[in-house]
């Protein structure tokens, strides 16, 4: 049989629990309260842990890298232009459709839409502009 002696880790603990006189059901409320607290606070780390975007773009210098990608943008649109400029005829005509092509391929849909309606808006421009003044009502 072991015998307990006030040496032994843990007792304190242990004696300082039992001398508090605490019932069951205040431990289990205890232990409640520390779960909510700790969940509460695990909740917390986690959405502090998700990334937006936004840090993620400030973190990592975002906004220097996009204007050196348009730096290089307007470097290549102009070596595109001197290459076009120098070269006639057919070969002017094949390279302006793979680069067509090439735009088609890298452009995106929605800027694509929005460029389509903008064409649109400029193509019934004139007619409209023509009804108005047949009706001589004033677009202001």
């Amino acid at each position: 049989m072991d015998v307990i002696a006030e040496g032994d880790p843990g007792f304190k603990r242990t004696k300082g629990l039992m001398n508090r006189n605490a019932t069951l059901s205040q431990v289990l409320r205890e232990a409640k309260e520390k779960e909510e607290i700790w969940n509460s606070n695990e909740v917390t780390m986690e959405t502090e842990k998700k990334t937006h975007y936004g840090l993620l773009f400030d973190e990592f210098q975002g906004l220097s890298h996009l204007e050196a990608l348009e730096m290089l943008s307007r470097e290549s649109e102009i070596k595109v232009k001197s290459i076009l400029n120098s070269l006639s005829g057919e070969e002017l005509e094949t390279l302006k459709v793979e680069l067509e092509q090439l735009k088609e391929a890298f452009s995106l849909a929605e800027f694509c839409e929005e460029e389509e309606e903008e064409k649109k808006g400029k193509k019934y421009r004139p007619r409209m502009d023509q009804e108005v003044s047949d009706q001589a009502i004033s677009r202001e």
